[in-house]
């Protein structure tokens, strides 16, 4: 049996990096410390 394809990601366009104000990002690294977040969860909430 052969093993199913993987998903790959292919990125064509140049992206502009987003920028975060200080406050911004507090709020963020506040989140990752509610009982039951992670970081890459936060992180993935906010497309980061």
């Amino acid at each position: 049996m052969s093993k199913p394809i993987e998903r790959v990601e292919i990125i064509t366009g140049i992206q502009r990096r987003r920028r975060y104000t200080a406050a911004e990002k507090v709020r963020l690294v506040e989140q990752t410390m509610q009982p039951g977040m992670t970081v890459s969860e936060v992180a993935r909430l906010h497309g980061v």
